[in-house]
């Protein structure tokens, strides 16, 4: 990864060592009003940070924890609800489109280019909640980001913004 990506991903992600961005509940909301209650989501990389499945389950959605291992066996789900790590979202993006179940991952807006995901985008779709302020992983104040929810079988229409209430 060249210096520059890492010296933005230690300025932005929770854990200096990774990519990993701990989402608040005010970036998930936004996408509950779209999710069906009476279908089981699977929170594909829970780890450290339970922060998208304690959102879901609070507002009384059936939210399973990951296991770990997106990539292996996966337990019994009707939906994906993740904020996977940057780095892997092309491996995330394909994997989601290969289990065939709606999806709605927290992605950079910039994760629109790119040869591999367009190519899938434009093979099986894909649908945009765009927020209407950038969000704070850290609590530190000033992100320099700006993140969606690229969705598939969620949405109603393929290109929506919302807005993001601060606690």
């Amino acid at each position: 990864m060249a210096s520059s990506n890492i010296s933005m991903l230690n300025k932005t992600s929770s854990n200096a060592a990774s990519d990993e961005c701990f989402t608040p509940p005010e970036a998930v909301e936004p996408l509950l009003r779209h999710l069906r209650k009476d279908m089981r989501w699977y929170e594909a990389t829970s780890g450290a940070s339970k922060s998208i499945v304690n959102c879901m389950q609070g507002h009384g959605f059936d939210c399973i924890e990951g296991n770990g291992d997106f990539f292996g066996d996966l337990p019994d789900f009707d939906g994906i609800v993740t904020n996977p790590p940057y780095s892997k979202k092309d491996k995330f993006i394909k994997r989601c489109y290969d289990i065939g179940k709606p999806f709605a991952l927290l992605l950079p807006v910039s994760a629109m280019q790119g040869q591999k995901r367009g190519a899938m985008f434009a093979k099986y779709g894909i649908d945009l909640l765009v927020l209407n302020q950038r969000v704070d992983f850290t609590g530190k104040g000033a992100p320099h980001f700006g993140v969606a929810w690229f969705t598939w079988g969620i949405l109603p229409e393929p290109l929506m913004f919302t807005d993001i209430r601060k606690k």
